[in-house]
């Protein structure tokens, strides 16, 4: 760990230092996860293939999450008379510096070489589970595009599964611009709507972007190329489009790992991935089947859907049938002056709901949002806004908030209130919560300073001296630094929380701080990280949770309790033109076992 020290600090004296991390705004969660979600994945991929402001789709642009509707308009009216050049040209256009820094990795102003061949290999070795029988956790992606077809095997498996191919995906893709615009064989995803129905399993809905993310934009299909094991269709999907009208006619079976009782009926899926026990792998078959319809017209969607859905073994749960049909209505009006949308779904009897507009001008946008999820709604693969992963049995109004009040500060604030009307989990009886965020980032000469104020409160199933439901409560204040010195930047955080039960008097508390690098040389790119933290364990747990960068496909957001020092290193380096080598060390100072290493080759031809 002194070599690891005397690193950073070589790397802080002579670094040409990079710039700030965008995506730390958009995927800091509460949660410890390593798996990435599509806009993460998809983040990912225009970085390796920025877009071509001049050229680029409406569609490809608005995948950007920091672009505003207002922002995407302009661009489009602008380049039709000038070639947009340079960072300044977009700057003249009004859109704020903070939102044009967030954008650098993913915008060019002249054509990139498109990419025909991608094979991505990782392993990855955890010392904590170095005792497993065949412990390292093995990933790879192979990726081709030739025309207007593309095809794609992904394959993973976890440590202590023995089985190179414990998951995989596959597909063939063709697209066109005629009369069959898309088509999916294989493993696919669908997402309609605002995702009540169907949206990519681990996709967003809170987060510093507070009017952007709410709001689901994906593209009905798409390949299924994320390697969290359950939930994506396998067989075959196509849209066909004549004038506006678009059909997507769809068909999965697939196999899912689901907990089973003595009666053999399902009491829960396996959605960790991790499968040691082979009687529960694949042990329930998903038939799945129907139809959407969209009008699109301008920027303007109206869409339907209907499907039936049927898993071979019954549930548990009186509440759940195995067998039942859904239905969905949803519409898109991205109008420049009042986008609004909107989704209405019917499914095994049980109805869900949502509805949201934005309204205000480029420097005040304001968005508000409400839903309605009946308790036991079958969302299995929905995702629309929620308070919670599984977002059945929830009411809840969000008000979301971003201020540009000049070239150099954003301002990002939201407010969020739910309730679970029905019970849940252990909580015997309804229950409520509220989110409260504030995100003000600015740049002062050569300094830029990001500070972040989030405060929950909500009931929650606590055991102190007894188990019942308490009032919790958790306050973070966040301060990020980055300091321009010349070619050399430096990135600070300091960062406190503090949970309280108002009921027992009972307080928690935690510190963290890191110091980070960032190095991008002509060959190398290096980052380095030290992070030291304190928080209470008795009589409950506090933690802190920290996005962490790592090697590229992945989405880390670690977590850290107790008293300690952590640390990593990433590098990434080109050994060829098309070949990159990556490869992170990250371990605990004071804590054993603690010692992770990912190995990664990434060829793109």
């Amino acid at each position: 760990m002194k070599l690891f020290i005397s690193v950073i600090v070589i790397l802080l004296l002579t670094a040409n230092l990079f710039g700030d991390d965008a995506e730390e705004k958009l995927f800091s969660v509460e949660e410890e996860t390593f798996h990435a979600n599509e806009l993460s994945e998809m983040l990912s991929q225009i970085k390796a293939n920025p877009l071509n402001i001049n050229i680029s789709s409406k569609t490809e642009l608005q995948d950007l999450p920091w672009l505003s509707e207002n922002d995407i308009t302009l661009i489009i009216k602008i380049r039709k008379n000038q070639v947009l050049c340079s960072w300044k040209d977009l700057e003249k256009l009004g859109i704020n510096k903070i939102t044009l820094n967030e954008l650098h990795d993913y915008i060019v102003f002249r054509n990139r070489a498109e990419l025909h061949l991608k094979q991505q290999t990782r392993i990855e070795y955890s010392e904590a589970k170095s005792e497993l029988i065949s412990s390292l956790k093995y990933y790879q992606k192979t990726l081709a595009e030739y025309g207007h077809f593309k095809a794609g095997v992904l394959t993973q498996k976890d440590e202590g599964e023995r089985d190179l191919f414990d998951f995989y995906t596959y597909f063939l893709q063709y697209t066109s611009e005629g009369f069959l615009q898309n088509c999916v064989l294989g493993k696919y995803r669908l997402a309609l709507g605002q995702g009540i129905l169907f949206a990519p399993k681990l996709g967003m809905s809170k987060s510093a972007e507070a009017t952007s993310v709410p709001v689901k934009k994906y593209s009905a299909l798409k390949p299924y190329t994320s390697s969290y094991e359950i939930w994506g269709l396998e067989g075959c999907s196509f849209e066909l489009t004549t004038r506006n009208w678009h059909i997507i006619p769809f068909i999965s079976r697939t196999k899912l790992n689901a907990n089973l009782d003595s009666l053999d009926k399902i009491t829960s899926f396996n959605e960790s991935g991790l499968n040691l026990d082979e009687a529960k792998k694949n042990n329930v078959q998903e038939t799945l089947y129907g139809s959407a319809i969209e009008y699109i017209t301008g920027n303007n969607q109206l869409g339907c859907s209907y499907s039936l859905l049927a898993f071979d073994h019954e549930f548990s749960s009186e509440s759940r049938n195995s067998k039942y049909q859904a239905l969905n209505l949803y519409c898109n009006l991205f109008n420049k002056s009042y986008p609004m949308f909107s989704e209405i779904a019917m499914a095994d009897k049980k109805l869900a709901g949502l509805a949201g507009a934005k309204f205000g001008d480029a420097k005040f946008r304001q968005m508000l949002l409400v839903r309605n999820y009946e308790k036991d709604f079958p969302g299995w693969h929905g995702n629309p806004f929620s308070a919670q992963s599984n977002f059945a049995n929830e009411t809840g109004l969000y008000y979301g908030v971003t201020i540009l009040p000049r070239k150099n500060t954003k301002i990002n604030c939201y407010f969020d209130i739910w309730s679970f009307p029905g019970t849940r989990y252990f909580e015997k009886m309804p229950t409520v919560g509220s989110d409260q965020f504030l995100q003000l980032e600015t740049r002062i000469n050569n300094n830029t300073f990001r500070f972040t104020i989030q405060n929950k409160q909500k009931e929650k199933y606590i055991t102190l001296d007894e188990a019942k439901i308490r009032d919790f409560e958790r306050l973070l204040l966040r301060l990020d630094w980055w300091q321009k010195l010349g070619d050399i930047t430096m990135k600070s955080r300091a960062e406190w929380i503090s949970e309280y039960l108002s009921e027992d008097k009972v307080y928690g508390k935690g510190v963290l701080f890191y110091e980070q690098a960032k190095i991008k040389l002509e060959k190398i790119q290096i980052i380095a990280q030290v992070t030291a933290y304190h928080t209470v364990i008795e009589p409950f747990k506090v933690k802190h949770y920290m996005y962490e960068n790592n090697v590229s496909g992945i989405m880390q957001n670690s977590v850290f309790s107790g008293d300690g020092m952590a640390s990593y290193l990433l590098v990434r380096y080109d050994l060829f033109n098309n070949i990159q080598l990556q490869t992170k060390i990250s371990d605990s100072w004071q804590k054993k076992n603690k010692m992770r290493l990912f190995l990664q080759l990434i060829g793109s031809w």
